[in-house]
């Protein structure tokens, strides 16, 4: 059980792939800051992550290594559909920065390598939460943002990955090792 948190917990904090590496922080830094939606397009990350990394563990005996990425990317645009289908515009023109989210292919293609089935499903469930953990954090930092002066040369996109920058680094606090 003490695993299990510790690696869910360390793909939230300490290996957040849209923070940390980088993979999938387009939707983090331009995604419309309303609660309701953000905790969708956190959970429907979550959702695509985890079906295309179980999907793709799965087959990685019968692909070969090109033929996995491109089933990979096949998979996520097919499961970005049905959950448009199925969510509706809630998330509106956000939604095809799931499909766009290199975080969850990222994943899925390392997840290949995993031993287990437990171990996918661990590591896509934390990056997963690692990106609505993102979300959630860089609405805050946004809200501080637009309450302070920010000088003209910063506004906009380069404050916002200042901010995306000093939060990473921040971040890394958690790694004690």
């Amino acid at each position: 059980m003490k695993e299990t948190v510790i690696l869910v917990l360390g793909f939230i904090l300490l290996n957040n792939y849209a923070l940390t590496a980088y993979l999938g922080l387009t939707p983090l830094l331009g995604f419309a800051r309303k609660g309701e939606k953000i905790l969708a397009l956190g959970l429907s990350v979550t959702c695509v992550t985890l079906v295309t990394a179980v999907v793709l563990w799965l087959l990685r005996g019968v692909l070969p290594g090109y033929w996995q990425l491109l089933a990979g990317v096949v998979l996520v645009l097919v499961l970005v559909y049905l959950l448009q289908a199925i969510a509706g515009q809630k998330l509106g023109l956000w939604f095809p920065a799931i499909a766009l989210n290199s975080a969850v292919l990222g994943l899925a293609l390392r997840s290949i390598a995993a031993e287990d089935l437990l171990t996918v499903v661990l590591s896509a469930l934390g990056v997963g939460f690692g990106f609505l953990f993102g979300l959630f954090l860089l609405t805050g930092v946004q809200t501080r943002i637009r309450q302070g002066c920010v000088p003209k040369a910063f506004k906009g996109f380069p404050i916002q990955i200042l901010a995306a920058a000093i939060v990473a680094l921040a971040l890394t606090a958690f790694n004690f090792q």
